[in-house]
């Protein structure tokens, strides 16, 4: 019997393998990390979402690592919000864990318990492994230390220390309110000719306006981006759209060719996510194809990156296949046919997408 999660997720020798995974309302990326011994394995946020037949995580770890003796090097969460952070505790104690990133946030509210699960595995794996995400100009720096990554670079551009030293202080009301002002925002790079893949998390309207657009509009071209918030106005608006307009300068200084919305179709989830709003400046931004909806179809979409810089981008229904947390179906079941499963290099146009 095959083991889908090695097939799929080990990529050959010196490539970076970015993994967008279908989570259902949520949202989790696997980075499969080239280095000098062997690939290392960083897992950015998780969720276990049975109703929306996302992948269950902890199945696909533990057959990835099946027969090896290796845990998940690096577990990285950008803000503890249940959509990205359940399963942590089943992946420390049934996969493990190396080392722990994370943005310093601590939630209340309806976030509570699963916060306790990112506490108990902060507890066990000890202070000397867990880092804070702190935005910084410079290269590699994790915290107070330079970390390097395997064979990639990164940037930490969020959250600024001033940010996170400001909403400590406050009651824990407007404490929560601002926790996707205190969102991760990482950016990893790799090959000769660089290639970016732009990591969000939820990071809102107020973090790119006040603390992250201006400070690092050197650091933010990318070229895919992972759209903040499951594809939410909040990425482009304070308020109301019909109220105001869109602010832009983010996006035209990340300026990708591909962007990644980690959500369900709108009417399967409860926040409504993604926006129409939203989805057409992104669409307008960088054209309809290139525009990855990870719920539409129930796919994952991966992204290869060589030593030189060649970059592939393809959809895979495989692993939703063999990990998903239910049996539930699309509306349409039918939109899966669309991709023949052709890869592609997003260089170019795409050649998968046939009527």
């Amino acid at each position: 019997m095959g083991n889908k999660a090695k097939e799929i997720i080990i990529p050959e020798k010196g490539v970076l393998r970015i993994i967008f995974l279908y989570v259902g309302q949520g949202d989790s990326t696997l980075l499969v990390v080239p280095s000098e011994e062997e690939h290392k394995f960083v897992l950015v946020d998780s969720n276990q979402d049975d109703s929306l037949g996302g992948i269950n995580i902890v199945k696909l770890l533990k057959d990835l690592f099946k027969d090896e003796d290796r845990k998940l090097d690096v577990y990285i969460n950008t803000h503890p919000h249940k959509d990205h952070l359940t399963g942590i505790k089943d992946i420390y104690n049934e996969v493990g864990i190396e080392q722990l990133w994370h943005s310093g946030h601590k939630p209340g509210g309806e976030h509570k318990e699963v916060y306790k699960e990112l506490e108990y595995v902060m507890k066990e794996l000890g202070e000397q492994n867990v880092f804070r995400l702190r935005g910084s100009r410079e290269e590699n720096k994790l915290d107070e230390e330079k970390i390097k990554l395997g064979d990639i670079d990164y940037n930490v551009l969020a959250p600024a220390d001033y940010v996170s030293e400001e909403i400590e202080d406050e009651k824990p009301e407007e404490r929560y309110k601002r926790i996707h002002e205190q969102c991760g925002v990482i950016r990893f790079k790799y090959g000769k000719r660089e290639k970016q893949i732009l990591i969000t998390g939820d990071a809102d309207y107020n973090a790119w306006t006040v603390h992250i657009t201006e400070y690092h509009k050197d650091r933010l071209e990318s070229y895919v981006l992972s759209a903040a918030h499951h594809g939410s106005n909040s990425f482009f608006w304070k308020g109301d759209p019909e109220d105001e307009e869109p602010y832009l300068e983010h996006l035209n200084k990340i300026n990708p060719m591909h962007i990644i919305v980690s959500a369900p179709k709108s009417k399967e989830s409860k926040h409504g996510h993604p926006d129409k709003e939203a989805m057409d400046l992104y669409i307008k931004k960088v054209s309809e194809d290139k525009v990855h909806h990870l719920g539409k179809k129930r796919e994952c979409i991966i992204v290869d990156i060589t030593e030189d810089g060649d970059i592939d981008l393809y959809p895979d229904d495989e692993l939703v296949k063999e990990y998903c947390l239910s049996n539930s179906k699309t509306e349409n079941d039918e939109e899966k046919k669309i991709y023949t499963g052709v890869t592609t290099k997003i260089d170019n146009k795409p050649m998968g997408i046939r009527k």
